[in-house]
């Protein structure tokens, strides 16, 4: 087998659905599918049981050796990287040892990385993050939470990724998001948020899918308008995560950016506005040790997750 298939198992165990696949060294997905994750209770056997038979299948349509299983969890990992000690959409598999129950099961290597480090991996090596130094990934979803990739490899503080940054403070008049905490950037840009504003503005409620799906169409100004306010924060956030991890290149990704250039607008603004000379200053005057900031839209979609986690296993390289 040449090195281009060599393969790995990849898995994405998020909150509500896994996913698995066979992954090779160009990012090829094979043999994908999708399975209800359903770990919300104590027990974490029944969830473990319906995983070993997935990866079952997938051994058995490899077409070749497997180097090992990767592995993306919800959650904030243990520093071993085992399993994850804060669960809170997945409890049952909180403190539950997933590297050594797959090493065991199979005498193969297993990594385990947070899901948001997993998925800025995945999008720096097969995505928008090619041919830069240093990486930011914001993802956008129910949630909000950006990792950093410098030179290849994650940035750790703790819990398996680059620091809690959805959860810094944008408005301290804001409302409480789920974690009790006012006015952070997940509370205003998560899932709640975006539907909040959508209550006020439309009088009713609606979902926040159908509000990203409107402004990327281009035909309902209040949907637009909503998106705009969100990449607003965006920027915000983006604009004060910088100045502490200088990315050259930061990507949008998750459901959220499904809404597209609306979004991208806004977030481009707002961080011009509010750190854009100081960039522009700080690369024009170290001789290329700093630069100015990218903000693009993530290009690997839903299963990037899936390639970061395999990448250690593939032996992939800094592009």
């Amino acid at each position: 087998m040449t090195a281009s298939h060599t393969l790995a198992i990849g898995i994405d165990i998020g909150g509500t659905h896994t996913k698995l696949g066979l992954v090779d060294s160009t990012g090829r997905i094979s043999a994908f599918r999708r399975i209800p994750t359903e770990a919300r209770g104590t027990d974490p056997m029944p969830f473990v049981a319906r995983l070993l038979a997935q990866i079952d299948e997938l051994l058995a349509a490899a077409e070749g050796p497997v180097a090992g299983i990767g592995v993306s969890m919800h959650g904030e990992l243990d520093d071993e990287r085992r399993g994850p000690i804060i669960a809170s959409n997945t409890p049952a598999l909180r403190n539950f040892d997933m590297r050594v129950t797959l090493e065991r099961a199979y005498r193969l290597p297993v990594d385990v990385y947070n899901d948001l480090t997993a998925h800025s991996l995945g999008e720096y090596y097969f995505g928008a993050g090619r041919g830069v130094e240093r990486f930011m990934c914001l993802a956008i979803g129910t949630g909000l939470g950006a990792a950093v990739i410098v030179r290849g490899k994650p940035l750790i503080i703790d819990g398996g990724n680059s620091g809690n940054t959805g959860l810094i403070i944008l408005d301290p008049q804001g409302p409480v998001d789920n974690n009790g905490i006012r006015g952070s950037a997940e509370g205003l840009c998560g899932v709640r948020g975006i539907e909040r504003l959508a209550r006020e503005r439309y009088g009713c409620e609606v979902p926040a899918h159908l509000v990203i799906a409107a402004a990327r169409e281009g035909n309902d100004p209040i949907a637009a308008g909503i998106i705009r306010q969100i990449g607003a924060y965006l920027g915000q956030t983006l604009a004060s995560l910088s100045v502490i991890f200088y990315p050259h290149r930061i990507a949008l990704t998750g459901g959220t950016a499904a809404a597209g250039p609306v979004l991208l607008a806004a977030c481009r603004e707002s961080f011009e506005a509010l750190v854009g000379p100081f960039f522009r200053d700080i690369a024009a005057n170290t001789r290329g040790h700093f630069r100015e900031v990218e903000i693009v839209l993530g290009e690997q979609g839903n299963e990037t997750g899936l390639l970061g986690a395999v990448i250690a296993l593939l032996g992939l390289s800094a592009p």
